[in-house]
């Protein structure tokens, strides 16, 4: 019974001694912060305006397209008459993206 329970129990603990562990470690020794040259974004900004190409993510396109969309809101006027309209108001369109699933 006493083997049973400590090939069961045992790496369980283990395990759990070594999150410990790691986790008193890591809030008593941080990892550094990368300097701000280093940062990855700065990194990219830093390439495209040496005319480089770089690698984009799916975010960055979400987010110009969110630009581009605002952008293109922006020029053309909006119109509500009595229940009737031709779109969404730029706050609208903001406030539908915050609240996204």
């Amino acid at each position: 019974m006493f083997v049973l329970f400590v090939t069961l129990v045992g790496p369980i603990i283990f395990f759990l001694l070594t999150w410990v562990i790691a986790t008193v470690y890591r809030l008593y020794f941080p990892e550094r912060p990368l300097p701000f040259e280093q940062d990855p974004v700065m990194v990219r900004r830093r390439a495209t305006d040496q005319g480089k190409s770089v690698p984009v993510g799916l975010r960055e396109i979400r987010a110009d397209e969110r630009h581009r969309r605002r952008k293109a809101s922006r020029e053309r006027n909006y119109h509500y008459a009595w229940g009737g309209s031709d779109g969404f108001p730029e706050q609208w369109e903001e406030d539908l993206w915050q609240r996204r699933n």
